[in-house]
Order: structure tokens, then C-alpha cells, then sequence
């Protein structure tokens, strides 16, 4: 039998210490397809948006207040006192979310493991599940940011039909929330007409 969530779990959003200054920029309030047959740039991408400043804030010297353990800081932070923040990460992966955390240093970020296996793990056949859980998360952060680096599996799994409304859901709520929707994808493992469609509906990041 195996051992898959049952209910969605829930997803606190957290933000990462701030350990660069340099960077990734992305627009809110779009989806982003990072065009590799690896996921290793869309990784790189979301770990460094998650794990650098306020894109819209200028006084770097008030940014550790916002890293772990800056309860006692007494610094007036600007993305603590306007409608900024810093970005927060939630990530869906079939690789070991172990793995993952120790090979680009994330001590908060959500990761959940997309597989049919593990006590703590979600089942590719639940996008609903999925679904919900990311757009709990666009609700609750104030400058969310997702990666999703599954969409093969969950094509294998779903047909490639259920997951294109289920990208299409996510790129409405992207918009509403003004949030930012990451997918590492290789054109090469679909059709041409299907890869279309899902390029039509997001900004391709190219390497």
C-alpha cells in the first residue's frame, strides 16, 4: 500500500536569509518557462530570487533584519513597512527534497517530493492537491514564487490534457496574485503541437 497524502498538506510560507545582492529579476505576475534538459538553471533562477533582496527596496544595509534569527534586530527594514517583500519559495520535485536543500543551501523553503512512494510524499496523479497547495501559497505569501520541476512525470501520469488546465490554473492565479510560476521543461519529451501550447501561455527563459 503505499503511503501518499491523503489531504493537502499545508504550506507555510518562510523566507530564506538573505545571501546575495546580485540576483535574478523576474516580473511579477508571470509564468516562466525555462527551456532545459536539465533543471539545474530553473533551480538557480528560484534560489536566487528567494535568497536575494527586495528587488523594489534600495538600503541594503537593512536586509539582514529579515534573514533567520533577526528577531532582536533593531534596523528599520523598508520590505517589513511597505507593500514589498522579499520573495518566498515553494517547490515540487522528483528529486529527494533532502538532496535538493543540502545542494543549494535552502534552510526554510517548502519542497514536497512528487512521487508514488515515501510516507511524506504527494502522488503524481493528485494535481488537485497540487492545485490547492499552491494557491493556498499565493494567498498567504506576499511576493510567492513556485518551481515546478515534475511536468514530465505528471504528463507520464495525468495525459498531457488534465495538465495543461492544470498549468492554466496556475497561470490565472499567477496573474491574480501577482506571484511568479518557474517550469523547468526539454521541448524534446513532447509533441511539437503540445509544447506549443504550453509556451503560448508562458515567457520563455532561454540558455
Amino acid at each position: 500500500m503505499l503511503n501518499i497524502f491523503k489531504r493537502k498538506p499545508k504550506v507555510i510560507p518562510a523566507t530564506e536569509p538573505v545571501v546575495n545582492f546580485e540576483g535574478y529579476r523576474l516580473k511579477r505576475g508571470k509564468s516562466y518557462l525555462v527551456d532545459q534538459p536539465k533543471p539545474e538553471a530553473a533551480f538557480e533562477i528560484f534560489t536566487s530570487m528567494i535568497k536575494g533582496t527586495c528587488a523594489e527596496c534600495v538600503q541594503t544595509e537593512a536586509f539582514p533584519c529579515e534573514s533567520i534569527g533577526c528577531e532582536k534586530c533593531t534596523l528599520s527594514c523598508p520590505c517589513n513597512h511597505c507593500m514589498h517583500a522579499r520573495a518566498q519559495g515553494l517547490c515540487f520535485t522528483m528529486d529527494s527534497p533532502d538532496e535538493i536543500r543540502l545542494k543549494y543551501l535552502l534552510l526554510t523553503t517548502p519542497i514536497f517530493w512528487i512521487s508514488k512512494h515515501g510516507s511524506e510524499s504527494i502522488n503524481p496523479a493528485n494535481l488537485e492537491i497540487m492545485a490547492g497547495m499552491i494557491k493556498d501559497f499565493f494567498r498567504k505569501s506576499k511576493n510567492p514564487i513556485v518551481l515546478l520541476d515534475c511536468l514530465e512525470y505528471l504528463i507520464i501520469t495525468n495525459g498531457f490534457i488534465p495538465v495543461l488546465k492544470f498549468l492554466y490554473d496556475i497561470r490565472e492565479w499567477v496573474i491574480l496574485q501577482k506571484a511568479i510560476f518557474i517550469l523547468p521543461f526539454s521541448p524534446a519529451t513532447l509533441e511539437e503541437r503540445e509544447f506549443a501550447l504550453i509556451e503560448r501561455m508562458m515567457d520563455r527563459i532561454n540558455f
